[in-house]
């Protein structure tokens, strides 16, 4: 069985990796994958007397960490009070994930239940293969009143649809252009998610009650220029909103093959495309020190993503309403999702694309009452390839075999079948840096294939993805020659690295070699030196203590010791008082 035409192979043994680290990885121009079982055994739902209706909401970029029910930092900031009682209401998914975190393909992936490089969608305004498979279509086969209203961007418009009225790529903020099943457009003056709702609601009314309905509704925002109507342009007006804690992550040592080579940075001169200077003429203040760079423009930026939400948040309650004064609220499968997460300045970035969490998860959270308990919160990894086969499960549907999804029905029940998967593929195409990956419920394995690098994290130990070189063997290192050695080591150093940095130092390892314990234990020996640090300071003998301690604390790590050179560096009584009580070994 094909691994990229199975909807069940996504798992390498990846949780596995801890015990033997890559042992069990060679990569050589490729990542190989290893395959978990052959089919995902799945409940065989009971099927409700009546179809449901369905209401499928997606925005675009609309990051979890933007809505209260998610309990970010933000919480307390974003105002979505629909979108909470939704999850309050049904069921909030924190593990569903997309395939390809950019806007095309991953909206291309939702309609075919397919895997990117199966659909043949890979980047922006991409088309769908002509056989893919498309559930919306299926769901008109089988009787459903369908209907597409917003943001579309693929190349062709909605195919299998009863009716449509979207934009062709982006469109626009304010006045928008929707095209029609004939040919024709309609413009319309005003804020863009008043007008979808508008027409939404419209089509709504004019529906065949005695017939099920299916309804997309997709949001523009909060996609980047992050426009909001007036009626929110004082929301926290003045007010400064918590920083995520990696704001001024240091990209370029944390993770030199995935954030070092992004492209959208909150403030960095090499990047390409820093929020600060292409939006410098907007802010208030301005500063030449690079941290607070990053802080004005951070702050700009999720003041107006804030807003922007505010103002969807609006338009899922006319719905909600309408729904709800029609008598239907509980009759209608009510899902609300993004085309995939956002970095709100985390790891000094905007935007998405990469398999980091923030933009790699998407928001998803689905009201049912007659199958989905109320406040439930479930963290099984789901994929967006997934919503298809979801929606066409409750609709009573048949599958299409082609579709590499599966329903997330068992979950949504509260069920926790044998089999679900237990890792998900991800691949990103366009742009550098051009990556696949797997995640596990706790690890991230990435391959860069333009260089063969790999990156490696435990998002247990390190939720924020901040210290992916504490994750690696230092055995492995050393015995590639890895130039990653350095950093790694340094990476596992506690308050002592603050001294060193702070004189512009870092540490060279002089010699080392591997020994084996009587136990069958291989260790790593090293002799240690230091370049560019004023080690001839008085905090010196800490310093050394502190460095020798801190590595020593990693089990693959067995001696340290400095090379004797370093003590050129002191005078007499310095040399005598750091051999003395230094509490290290110079050799």
């Amino acid at each position: 069985m094909s691994f990229y035409r199975c909807a069940s192979c996504l798992s390498v043994g990846l949780n596995q990796l801890t015990d033997n680290r890559f042992h069990m990885f060679n990569i050589q121009g490729r990542l190989f994958f290893g395959i978990f079982a052959a089919t995902l055994l799945l409940a065989i739902p009971l099927r409700a007397a009546k179809q449901p209706n369905i209401l499928f909401m997606m925005s675009d970029d609309h990051a979890s960490e933007a809505i209260g029910a998610y309990g970010s930092w933000l919480k307390d900031y974003v105002h979505t009070p629909t979108l909470d009682r939704l999850a309050a209401e049904g069921m909030r998914f924190t593990n569903v994930c997309c395939n390809n975190s950019i806007c095309s393909p991953s909206r291309a992936s939702i309609i075919s239940g397919q895997y990117s490089h199966v659909n043949s969608a890979l980047n922006l305004n991409c088309r769908l293969k002509e056989d893919a498979p498309s559930y919306i279509r299926e769901l008109t086969k089988a009787g459903y009143q369908t209907c597409v209203t917003g943001k579309w961007h693929m190349q062709q418009f909605p195919r299998g649809a009863g009716d449509y009225a979207v934009t062709k790529g982006q469109g626009k903020y304010f006045n928008p252009t929707l095209h029609r099943p004939d040919g024709t457009t309609e413009k319309y003056e005003g804020y863009y998610a008043d007008r979808y709702t508008d027409w939404a609601l419209k089509w709504l009314k004019k529906r065949d009650k005695d017939k099920p309905f299916y309804l997309s509704l997709h949001f523009k925002g909060p996609h980047e220029s992050f426009e909001y109507p007036e009626r929110w342009a004082h929301l926290h007006k003045g007010a400064k909103i918590p920083e995520p804690a990696n704001l001024h992550e240091d990209v370029d040592k944390a993770s030199p093959h995935l954030k070092g080579l992004h492209y959208s940075s909150m403030y960095d001169p090499k990047s390409p495309k820093p929020y600060y200077l292409k939006y410098e003429q907007a802010l208030e203040k301005h500063s030449k020190d690079p941290r607070e760079r990053r802080s004005l423009a951070y702050q700009h930026m999720i003041h107006k993503f804030i807003r922007c939400v505010a103002a969807i948040d609006d338009n899922v309650k006319r719905v909600y309403d309408f729904l709800e004064g029609e008598g239907i609220l509980d009759d209608t499968l009510i899902i609300y999702t993004s085309d995939q997460g956002y970095w709100l300045g985390q790891h000094n970035m905007h935007d998405k694309r990469l398999i980091l969490e923030e933009s790699l998860k998407m928001p998803f959270i689905v009201r049912y009452p007659a199958e989905v308990k109320a406040g439930a919160v479930n963290e099984r990894l789901g994929m967006n390839i997934d919503f298809g086969p979801t929606m066409l499960d409750y609709a009573g549907v048949k599958i299409p075999a082609p579709m590499q999804g599966v329903s997330l029905r068992p979950l949504l029940r509260g069920q926790a079948p044998d089999g679900w998967r237990t890792g998900i593929f991800y691949a990103y195409y366009a742009r550098a840096p051009m990556h696949w990956g797997i995640r596990t419920q706790r690890y991230k394995l990435i391959h860069f294939p333009d260089t063969d690098a790999i990156e490696f994290y435990d998002l247990k130990n390190d939720p924020n993805e901040i210290s992916r070189l504490s994750s690696l063997s230092i055995l492995e290192l050393f015995e590639s020659g890895d130039p990653s050695l350095v950093p790694a080591l340094m990476a596992r150093l506690g308050p002592v690295r603050a001294a060193l940095e702070g004189h512009g130092g870092n540490l060279v390892v002089a010699r080392g070699e591997i020994e084996v314990r009587n136990d069958g234990h291989r260790i790593l020996s090293l002799v240690i030196g230091l370049d560019g640090a004023c080690v001839s300071c008085g905090a010196a003998p800490g310093t050394l203590k502190g460095i020798q301690d801190d590595l020593l604390a990693d089990d693959e790590v067995g001696v340290v010791r400095f090379d004797s050179s370093m003590l050129d560096w002191f005078g007499e009584i310095q040399r005598e008082f750091v051999l003395k009580f230094g509490g290290v070994t110079f050799v």
